[in-house]
């Protein structure tokens, strides 16, 4: 036997809320409904007996009787030529035949003398006077409820009675009554047929959102597999409007790895810096202690590679320390353009190591709240690995301008470009196409970034170059 799983107990637990709620609301609409088939039935029967009034022939009974039979035939052929003479006038009235039924009452035969619109001879001789004592002993229009109903032969009906007066004296009674059996059984009809429908579309909607659970259960866990591959960058879900959705978690997820990694790193540099520069200061001094020495001149060459490279690991150390999540930022409102005039010249030299050339085009542009220190070192990261993604020469472009809300530096390089398979792992610490890079240069800018609340949006061709564009809000 399969065993009841976590769907599956979903599933029962949202039809049970779901039925729940139908009935509530199906019993509630029912209620409604007999009120409102009520007071319109209500209204039809008021309507029946005002015209029975209106239109019963003058005189008494005895007289209407007197008409087709002598005063002295017995009462029960009184009755039913009383009948005789009115039915024509009750087939006047068009009612559903099988709900409603109308006539007279005559007091001074204390019984119905006519029962419209089909004949019902039962109901004018045999019936007990007590059973009609209610319509006799009233005097004014009288809305009946019974339980019982004479006329309708014991089942539930809802009756109209309106006196008949002559010369000032009341002689009888027009009455109509309804069915409230027939009447309440073609309501529940209808009812549970409204009830049926619906929860039947009910189930059909739980079939419809389970099959989309479990497609986007199946493409969560999916996603979630892609995600640890570093796959999400096309992820496509089987549900087409749920991609962007899950788009934007690939991209926030990522932004939030590659935090964490820098995070984990900066702690990192923070913690062992310290105790890895001390010998490595203490090793370099002694290098170049013994590079003087007439006894070691001939390696000269090798001591100075080690304290290159010593160096070297010092510089990456720095790095390091650059990622430090405590690292303090002072921020303040300076201008963009005073910071690339200031770093102008060491830009310029970097450039021409390289057979590279600078060129700066600055509009006029409001000044934004940033750390000047962190700037000066996001422009320098990025134009240097402009300067580096041209072996051949070539011209770095540096703008800045204010559009709308936001002031843009933007970096542009007339490089290789960035192909389209690595742009997802852009500013992953290690991650790095040169052969003696650390990876740690753009992690850097894109902490920076982060912690100036900026935006960034790159835009490569490859063998055409590369913009790097940083968006800073105005004060």
């Amino acid at each position: 036997m399969k065993r009841i799983n976590l769907t599956t107990k979903l599933n029962f637990k949202i039809v049970f809320v779901v039925l729940l709620l139908m009935i509530t609301v199906t019993a509630y609409n029912h209620w409604l409904y007999v009120q409102e088939e009520n007071d319109k039935n209500i209204t039809l029967l008021m309507s029946i007996t005002e015209f029975l009034v209106q239109k019963k022939p003058a005189g008494s009974f005895a007289d209407i009787a007197a008409q087709q039979v002598s005063p002295l035939q017995p009462a029960q052929e009184q009755v039913l030529a009383i009948n005789r003479q009115l039915h024509p006038l009750l087939n006047e009235i068009f009612v559903p035949l099988d709900i409603i039924k109308f006539g007279y009452y005559a007091r001074q035969y204390d019984c119905i003398v006519a029962i419209g619109p089909q004949l019902d001879t039962s109901l004018l001789i045999g019936i007990s006077p007590c059973k009609l004592r209610q319509i006799n002993e009233s005097n004014t229009e009288l809305l009946i409820k019974n339980k019982s109903s004479v006329v309708w032969h014991g089942a539930n009906s809802l009756a109209y009675v309106k006196p008949i007066s002559e010369n000032g004296v009341i002689i009888g009674h027009a009455f109509a009554s309804i069915n409230q059996d027939a009447v309440y059984s073609v309501l529940w009809r209808r009812t549970i047929s409204t009830f049926l429908g619906a929860f039947l579309m009910v189930l059909v909607c739980v079939a419809v959102f389970r099959e989309l659970f479990v497609k986007l259960k199946k493409d969560l866990r999916t996603f979630a597999e892609s995600i640890l591959d570093g796959r999400t960058y096309n992820y496509k879900s089987e549900i087409e409007e749920f991609t962007p959705i899950l788009k934007y978690i690939s991209e926030q997820t990522e932004k939030m790895t590659k935090l964490d990694r820098l995070n984990i790193i900066g702690e990192m540099a923070a913690g062992i810096a310290h105790e890895i520069r001390n010998p490595m200061t203490t090793v370099r001094g002694f290098l170049q202690f013994l590079s003087i020495k007439n006894e070691f001149i001939k390696q000269k060459e090798n001591f100075d590679l080690m304290i290159d490279e010593l160096d070297r690991a010092n510089s990456i150390i720095t790095e390091f320390l650059s990622l430090a999540k405590n690292k303090n930022m002072e921020f303040s409102y300076i201008n963009l353009n005073t910071i690339i005039h200031d770093i102008y010249p060491l830009l310029q030299a970097d450039a021409m190591r390289n057979n590279c050339e600078i060129k700066v085009i600055l509009d006029d542009i409001p000044s934004v709240s940033a750390d000047q220190s962190s700037i000066r070192q996001l422009i320098l990261n990025l134009v240097r690995n402009g300067i580096d993604a041209m072996p051949k020469s070539g011209i770095i472009n540096i703008y800045t301008e204010a559009v709308d809300s936001k002031v843009l530096l933007s970096i542009q390089d007339c490089g290789v470009g960035i192909p389209p398979e690595i742009r997802e792992k852009l500013g992953t610490p290690f991650f790095t196409t040169k052969e003696q890079g650390t990876g740690l240069g753009l992690a850097i800018c894109y902490q920076i970034i982060q912690r100036h609340s900026a935006t960034l949006s790159i835009e490569s061709s490859p063998g055409k170059g590369t913009t790097f564009t940083i968006g800073f809000k105005q004060s």
